[in-house]
């Protein structure tokens, strides 16, 4: 049977102030970081979507001076034509190359910093736990 007395009351206080306690030393920042990383994820998303709309619109130029030169003269198609597609395979493939090469640099970075804020978060929390711990059971761990 439980009994309503005063040690229920100071128990009670003790776990709502380590609520607080974890509130602001723990979640928020976690929070935080984790707020944060989905922005530069959707930051670095947003990059290589704008990347791509611009290797289209390069892609969709190419095709109008394509359609400009064949109307340019007869003599001059086969020519004209062999050169575009060389210019149009070349420029996709830098395109294609550059945007691979970021979304590697990008998914590199991504990692590296995950790392290092997971690190970092658990280099914090160790002395923490320890700490909240020591408080908790009133002696050394």
């Amino acid at each position: 049977m439980i009994q309503v007395n005063i040690t229920l009351l100071i128990q009670l206080v003790n776990f709502l102030l380590l609520l607080v306690i974890l509130n602001a030393v723990l979640y928020k920042p976690i929070l935080a970081k984790i707020r944060e990383r989905e922005a530069a994820i959707k930051r670095d998303r947003d990059e290589a979507e704008a990347m791509a709309r611009r290797v289209e619109e390069q892609e969709r130029r190419h095709q109008e001076e394509l359609a400009r030169a064949r109307q340019t003269a007869a003599e001059e198609k086969a020519a004209l034509i062999a050169q575009a597609k060389g210019k149009e395979a070349e420029i996709l493939d830098k395109a294609r190359a550059e945007a691979a090469k970021i979304i590697d640099e990008t998914k590199s970075t991504i990692q590296v910093q995950a790392s290092e804020v997971r690190a970092a978060l658990d280099a914090q929390m160790t002395p923490l736990a320890a700490t909240m711990a020591e408080r908790i059971l009133g002696r050394s761990v």
